[in-house]
């Protein structure tokens, strides 16, 4: 029986008592039962908000003021904070964005995995809470800027403090421009060096990041150094935000393929080969798939620059390839990384592996309901899930990497 919606309508100011924080960030309050989502707030406290809106089953509110802060509020560094879209959390100290993130993957993987009990370890921290994005996206027209928390407009920017150093000089820079209708990449590698590039504008969900498939007019390669080695990549193909972080979750992978006991391994959506290259010293072969021709071409060259002697990156789609690649292999000594996009695998991926079984798989995700998604259906077709380990890839904001490690039963 659905809970009646009490007589709640926009404008209306009233006080809640927030329970939990969701996954997504916003906090959770009631009414008779009735639940409503309020931003910028922590678990324990006592807002006055305002209704925003309505919905058959919750309302969403703005916070107006905390009457009772918790403990583990903190005050936030950007002045552009709840204003801005980009981040959710500067408001919590760091320690509690790890419990909470913890909370809600496992509440993920209970409601949309169907698991009871899920392994779900602790986050992994990053080692910088701020300034560890080496990329963010502007957006026009008019003075450089973020989308607004309702994604109604853009608010112009000139710092941010999730951002490098090096990125936020360049935004100093431009913020005195004009963009006509047009994101704007300020991107930097791990020599602090710093390019920007523009592309014509398209709809996307963070705000401060564009379209995985946003590229640069001239394609320029630029140079990144992970856990000790060199890599190439196409200025506008994906690459990790944080990269210290990815270095942890790549260290961590490794210790899982070197426990595996497998000796081929197959990087699905691999970019410029990065999971594939850096474990391949403990692999006899790799494989990788890419749909983005300037990053597989990339990661071949990738490959030959490191002096990999046994390794094939195919061009194409995953969801077309993956079924002849793993006909190549012995599924027996074969782990499979799976880093697909934020709406996670397709279904033909998933049959795939209903089919062809290979005996680990290292599923990497910076969308954890996907990720509960489809490992609720590689469950039940004969895998088992050992561990979740999440990342923090993105400190002071509501998005986390998890990577989960599943056996062929």
């Amino acid at each position: 029986m659905e809970t009646p919606v009490p007589i709640l309508h926009p404008g209306q100011r009233l006080e809640l008592d927030i329970t939990t924080v969701a996954f997504g960030g916003d906090g959770i309050g009631r009414v008779d039962n009735f639940v409503v989502f309020v931003p910028f707030v922590i678990e324990g406290e006592r807002a006055e908000v305002e209704i925003v809106e309505v919905k058959r089953r919750y309302a969403t509110a703005d916070l107006v003021r905390v009457i009772t802060a918790s403990p583990r509020r903190v005050e936030p560094r950007c002045p552009y904070y709840a204003k801005c879209a980009g981040c959710q959390y500067q408001h919590i100290e760091y320690a509690h964005q790890l419990e909470l993130k913890r909370c809600q993957i496992r509440d993920v993987f209970e409601r949309i995995g169907k698991l009871a009990d899920p392994p779900i370890e602790p986050v992994v921290g990053s080692p910088r809470e701020y300034h560890y994005r080496n990329k963010i996206v502007v957006h026009g027209p008019g003075k450089p800027g973020f989308w607004s928390v309702r994604g109604r407009s853009i608010i112009g920017i000139e710092q941010c403090p999730i951002a490098g150093e090096e990125v936020n000089a360049k935004l100093a820079e431009v913020a005195q421009q004009s963009l006509e209708n047009v994101h704007l990449t300020i991107r930097s590698n791990s020599e602090r060096r710093v390019w920007t590039y523009m592309e014509t504008r398209r709809s996307t969900v963070d705000p401060l990041d564009a379209d995985e498939s946003a590229e640069p007019a001239v394609v320029e390669t630029i140079t990144e150094t992970i856990l000790g080695k060199t890599l190439q990549v196409p200025l506008g193909s994906f690459f990790q935000v944080n990269r210290e972080v990815i270095e942890l979750a790549l260290e961590h992978a490794r210790g899982i393929f070197a426990a595996s006991g497998c000796k081929t391994l197959v990087d699905a959506y691999c970019g410029v080969g990065l999971f594939a290259l850096m474990l391949a010293d403990l692999a006899g072969h790799v494989y990788g798939i890419e749909e983005d021709a300037k990053a597989i071409q990339s990661a071949n060259e990738n490959a030959k620059r490191l002096g990999l002697k046994s390794y094939d990156f195919y061009p194409g789609k995953t969801e077309r390839l993956l079924f002849y690649t793993l006909r190549q292999c012995k599924l027996e000594e074969t782990c499979l990384i799976l880093d697909p996009p934020r709406s996670g695998c397709a279904p033909v991926v998933l049959k795939t592996l209903r089919e062809h079984k290979p005996r680990k798989i290292i599923y990497v995700s910076c969308a954890p309901p996907m990720l509960a998604r489809d490992i609720k259906q590689l469950a039940a077709h004969g895998y088992r899930l050992e561990r979740v380990t999440p990342f923090d890839m993105f400190p002071q904001t509501a998005h986390c990497e998890a990577v989960a490690e599943l056996t062929r039963k």
